[in-house]
């Protein structure tokens, strides 16, 4: 009887459990190269943090970030809903003595926010009067220290 093509391919091929083995070990292989890669990679990309104490003053330590308020507008206003985010600069070394400060800050914020409505925030001279008012509220509250300015970060009406 003649041999078919199926039984002689059948002939060549290695036993099943041995393809599964390599299979396995391959995978395996990858996956461990892969997370000791990433694990190194991970290493050699981290900053090592410069000491507090050493060396003059960054940029940021003028900055002190407020938290973003989201704050109800005026009842008779058409939009009802103002989230505002805001960044005050200082003196680097006035940076903890105004961080200090931060809950009379808010509150001075969202008492005047309180009174506005969508027409005293339009273009680009209500956003100019909104930081200049809140610049002069924000320094009246925190008069020892001194605020230089007021960043807007997010400003968004709904």
């Amino acid at each position: 009887m003649t041999e078919s093509t199926f039984d002689r391919l059948e002939k060549r091929l290695p036993p099943p459990g041995l393809n599964i083995r390599k299979h396995l070990f391959v995978v395996v292989g990858v996956f461990l190269l892969g997370a000791v890669g990433g694990l190194l990679a991970g290493r050699m990309n981290t900053v090592p943090a410069p000491p507090a104490a050493a060396g003059p003053a960054t940029p940021a330590d003028r900055f002190v970030m407020l938290p973003e308020l989201t704050v109800n507008l005026r009842s008779t206003a058409s939009v009802k809903l103002m989230k505002i985010g805001v960044t005050l600069t200082t003196a680097p070394d006035q940076n903890r003595k105004l961080s200090e400060l931060e809950p009379l800050l808010l509150d001075e914020m969202q008492q005047y926010l309180r009174a506005l409505d969508e027409n005293d925030l339009e273009g680009r001279i209500g956003v100019e009067t909104l930081r200049a008012e809140l610049l002069r509220r924000l320094r009246a509250v925190a008069d020892p220290v001194p605020v230089e300015s007021v960043l807007l970060r997010t400003l968004i009406l709904q």
